[in-house]
């Protein structure tokens, strides 16, 4: 049993990096949007549109994340 606690700590510990890469990803893709505003490669619309996408993206694979977590928990504290 105490093996298994340890491995969802380390499996939750893998989950808060990918949400960690996930951000990253997110605030590098809003910073290229925003350069190219400045650039007038994209109009302020394109940008806020960028954003909600983005937005959208990230919620969704938080999800799909979360899901996984809880179900390789279940997976790993059952005998």
């Amino acid at each position: 049993e105490e093996r298994r606690k340890l491995l969802v700590k380390q499996t939750g510990e893998k989950v808060e990096e990918t949400r960690i890469a996930l951000r990253n990803i997110r605030q590098d893709g809003l910073k290229d949007a925003k350069r190219k505003k400045d650039a007038k490669e994209l109009s302020e619309d394109d940008v806020k549109r960028v954003e909600k996408e983005f937005d959208k993206l990230m919620s969704e694979y938080q999800d799909k994340i979360d899901a996984a977590f809880r179900a390789k928990e279940q997976d790993i504290l059952t005998i």
